[in-house]
């Protein structure tokens, strides 16, 4: 039967906080991206019902490697452009970019982060890994990296990023040498579909130059650095050289690797052939490389190869970010809270929905979804991981909220509520319950505005060869298998008492 308002806890006056860096009780960490965000989104549905199509998510546009051959190259490079500037507080040295204060010495990132943020689900290690290779350029927007929504700190805000110059098989081959590099740990990589905006990915922008990003001396690849054992999950990086070894070392760069010496290695300046990355502590490339004081994850490094060691493991930091490639048979499971399938409440009334969502692995996204009568008035990425949405006003009609989760086994989850506002709920079993169930049956959601776009898996992917975009060769990105490069070693501690999964009634 549906639950009255009375008898359902409704939190009220819910103040939203905005990200924060993480800061333990003996004193100040420096994590600027292990960021914590509090309190609710707050969303007033008044206004939301009148700007319809402003909460809605923009639908994922999907790459076309085919352009590479069919567009003339005439049409790929763009105008010639001034040297840049970064955001304040960025600068570059070199070929590296990197936070000012981290650059000059007077902070160094914290090596471990706390508790509280690794508590938060999708942040824990270890977890699967996705990257994007985009040859197809795009419409790029300045700001901290979202790669879901092409916000780049390094981007040339509103600057149309060029298509890659050179051909498919030229990429293809790029494709298969980076997919070679990462193929111990459990990332998979893909091209020739982008991933849903739910999932956290690293998108690497293949082609253009240095001067279509915002940096102000040329350089053969960029990333943001320092973002130290891939905390942020969802960075952009440029290669604007034809080499793998570029793309997988500004990829690594944004999960934290820091440059070394060695014609072998890939995190190395100096020419050489069959680079790979270096499974023993290595020795760092400061000085010589990019001037004294500007290693942006030192501390990290530490914990592998000993205190001033000046050195780095470069798979044993991957390794413990992604584990090892071994398939993900286990979807999330996904609950939203308040418990029941159906509520009622009066109009203009409010109420918070929290979600309860648990994986096997770090590296899981979600999204919340509202329709009023059957239409979609909220579809919103959970980029900050709050996991809390506060509606308030709620006009009359028939509400239906949906939270989905995705990993990166594409394994797409959801669990449904279903809220009257000013009219009684049909009595049980004549329409008043929601379909489907929490079990992880890797249900992908109909009606997602990009879900069906971004998680590409109608089986229109699944050829063989070196155009798939899985690392073996075989597009597996099936709902029952999931990717086939997906996993890592299971999680310890995770979660070792986990909700009970809730099933629907019939």
């Amino acid at each position: 039967m549906a639950l009255k308002a009375d008898a359902l806890l409704l939190l009220c006056g819910v103040t939203a906080g905005l990200p924060a860096v993480a800061a333990a009780a003996d004193g100040e960490r420096y994590d600027p991206y292990a960021k914590m965000a509090t309190g609710a989104h707050r969303y007033d549905m008044r206004e939301v019902l009148q700007s319809r199509g402003k909460f809605v998510a923009e639908p994922v546009e999907q790459p076309d490697l085919s352009q590479l051959d069919s567009l003339p190259l005439s049409a790929r490079a763009s105008e010639p452009q001034a040297p840049g500037q970064l955001p304040e507080g960025w600068v570059q040295i070199g070929e590296v970019v990197q936070r000012r204060e981290i650059a000059e010495g007077r902070k160094q990132i914290d090596p471990k982060p706390l508790p509280a943020w690794e508590d938060i689900e999708g942040n824990q290690y270890p977890r699967k890994g996705t990257v994007f290779l985009n040859f197809n350029g795009g419409m790029l927007k300045a700001g901290d990296d979202n790669s879901a929504e092409n916000k780049s700190t390094l981007a040339r805000h509103n600057h149309p990023y060029p298509v890659f110059n050179g051909s498919e098989a030229t990429a293809l081959t790029l494709i298969q040498a980076v997919q070679q590099d990462l193929e111990t740990l459990g990332v998979r990589v893909l091209y020739l579909n982008r991933p849903s905006k739910t999932v956290p990915y690293t998108m690497a922008m293949v082609g253009g130059s240095w001067s279509d990003t915002n940096i102000g001396d040329p350089a053969g690849g960029v990333a943001p650095g320092t973002d130290c054992e891939d905390r942020d999950q969802r960075n952009v990086v440029y290669a604007f050289d034809s080499s793998s070894a570029t793309i997988s070392q500004e990829i690594a760069h944004a999960w934290g690797l820091d440059h070394t010496l060695g014609s072998d290695r890939i995190m190395s300046y100096q020419a050489g052939n069959n680079k790979h990355f270096g499974d023993n502590c290595q020795a760092l490339c400061e000085e010589q490389c990019q001037g004294p004081g500007t290693i942006g994850c030192r501390l990290i490094h530490e914990v592998y190869c000993g205190e001033d060691s000046e050195q780095q493991n470069d798979l044993a930091e991957l390794n413990k970010i992604f584990g090892t490639p071994e398939d993900d048979t286990e979807p999330p499971t996904v609950n939203i809270l308040p418990d029941g399938d159906v509520i009622e409440l009066e109009v203009g009334a409010d109420i918070e929905v929290k979600a309860d969502i648990h994986d096997n692995y770090g590296g899981v996204g979600w999204r919340i979804k509202v329709s009023r009568d059957g239409k979609v008035a909220l579809d919103e990425v959970d980029y900050e991981k709050v996991g809390a949405w506060y509606f308030a006003n709620l006009e009359a009609g028939t509400y239906e909220v949906v939270l989905e989760a995705e990993d990166h086994a594409e394994h797409v989850v959801q669990d449904k509520l279903t809220i009257f506002v000013g009219t009684p709920a049909p009595p049980t079993g004549s329409g008043g319950d929601s379909e489907g169930d929490s079990e992880g049956e890797g249900t992908t959601a109909g009606g997602d505005s990009d879900a069906t776009g971004g998680s590409a898996s109608d089986g229109s992917t699944s050829e063989v060869g070196p155009g798939a975009d899985d690392k073996g060769g075989c597009e597996c990105r099936s709902t029952d298998q999931g990717a086939g490069s997906a996993l890592g070693l299971p999680l310890l501690g995770l979660w070792l008492a986990h909700r009970a999964r809730r099933r629907r009634r019939a």
